[in-house]
């Protein structure tokens, strides 16, 4: 799903999830009724439809006004839209050492923050005044951590925050913390605290030691099982668990358990690219080269045919990566069809245009297909230089290219 620096507080995203897992509002927060309806909602995120799933939720919060499950899943959906907006919801970025502690160059709408923090605000308050009634409600309690988790993972995706994300995830982990104390079945607030001891248990040491007198203790392995058993036993948040425990495999080069996971939630979830994507991923992590590819190009080719969902893969944007993904896996001529799409397709930038010409008359050449090949470099030319591009494609004018 990582290097040993601060990024594996990435990890907290699972705590977003628990926003997913909303129950109901009647004489109980767990209405079945309305379980049904928020299961139905959650499945839209799932599928990557999150303006779908805000419409959803906003549509559920008019039937259920008092619930604090629809404002806080809107706000998720929120944050989650943004983040596949951005591209971050993408395997390597999770577990790419300190991206998340980066500074980003993208700012999110002023609006849809606010949306976010609007959302969340509400589902608080609805929690509170529902324990003004029900003192101790163990359902309207875990909503709250759920919140705090929340704005836990946008603290630290969105707003790169490390303080923040810190303070709000040691919130949530005491008030899920609190939960199980006092019954110690209710199995979704494991994935919580599973998120936190994982993330805090895998803290560099010179981190750790300062976060130990904050107050901030963890272990890798309890956090382990504790996501796990939420996987397997969880009421609400099993297929959240499960993606959390993907990540967690991943990173514990456990791939063989990762890659099953993946495709686990892929059949659940068939709409859903980046769970497809992540099969690649793994396969490529696990060493099977031609297995990575072919799964790299089965995207690209369910992308271009505008499958559902898949069509909002932005191939103007990732067919030139994905074709030297591919000519580094040895598949070239998959390599060949992405970058010739690349030079086709008119969302393509300037630069990997004329660098998607040129490595595909590199190709070309290192197949015997000559005229072909001095097409593409002829196209470098008429285009804007990047990087040494006219200077390359001359020199390939003049000799065919060879990998030798």
């Amino acid at each position: 799903m990582f290097g040993r620096s601060l990024e594996p507080f990435r990890v907290l995203a699972g705590l977003l999830l628990l926003a997913l897992a909303e129950p109901a509002v009647a004489q109980t927060l767990r209405d079945a009724e309305y379980q049904a309806a928020s299961t139905l909602g959650a499945t839209h995120l799932y599928r990557l439809e999150h303006d779908h799933a805000i419409e959803f939720f906003y549509e559920l919060e008019k039937e259920y006004p008092n619930h604090p499950g629809p404002p806080l899943a809107r706000a998720v959906a929120v944050w989650l839209r943004e983040l596949v907006a951005r591209e971050d919801l993408d395997l390597e970025r999770f577990i790419s050492p300190g991206y998340f502690t980066r500074p980003s160059q993208e700012k999110m709408a002023k609006e849809d923050a606010a949306a976010f923090y609007e959302g969340i605000a509400q589902s608080q308050e609805n929690a509170e005044k529902y324990l003004e009634t029900h003192p101790g409600d163990l359902e309207a309690r875990y909503y709250l951590g759920s919140c705090q988790g929340a704005l836990a993972v946008f603290a630290f995706t969105i707003e790169r925050s490390y303080r923040k994300a810190l303070k709000h995830g040691k919130e949530s982990y005491r008030l899920q913390r609190t939960i199980v104390a006092e019954d110690p079945e209710f199995v979704d607030s494991y994935m919580t605290l599973g998120s936190y001891e994982y993330v805090v248990g895998n803290l560099p040491w010179y981190i750790k030691w300062l976060a130990s007198l904050a107050g901030y203790r963890g272990s890798e392995a309890r956090g382990f099982d504790y996501v796990a058993r939420a996987a397997k036993e969880g009421y609400l948040v099993r297929d959240d668990a499960r993606l959390l425990l993907m990540v967690m495999y991943v990173r514990e080069d456990e791939n063989d358990y990762a890659i099953e996971v993946a495709r686990q939630l892929h059949q659940r979830y068939p709409e859903n690219y980046l769970f497809h994507l992540n099969q690649a991923q793994i396969l490529e992590r696990m060493g099977e080269p031609e297995r990575a590819a072919e799964t790299y190009a089965a995207v690209a080719a369910l992308a271009q045919n505008k499958v559902p969902n898949y069509q909002k893969l932005p191939l103007g944007k990732i067919r030139y990566p994905l074709g030297n993904r591919l000519l580094a896996l040895g598949s070239n001529g998959e390599a060949l069809d992405q970058f010739k799409g690349a030079v086709d397709d008119p969302e393509t930038s300037d630069r990997e245009r004329a660098l998607s010409n040129l490595r595909a008359g590199e190709i070309l050449d290192t197949m015997g297909r000559r005229d072909e090949a001095i097409d593409h470099y002829h196209r470098v030319g008429k285009l804007q230089e990047f990087e040494g591009s006219h200077e390359t494609a001359a020199q390939y004018l003049l000799s065919p290219y060879s990998p030798d």
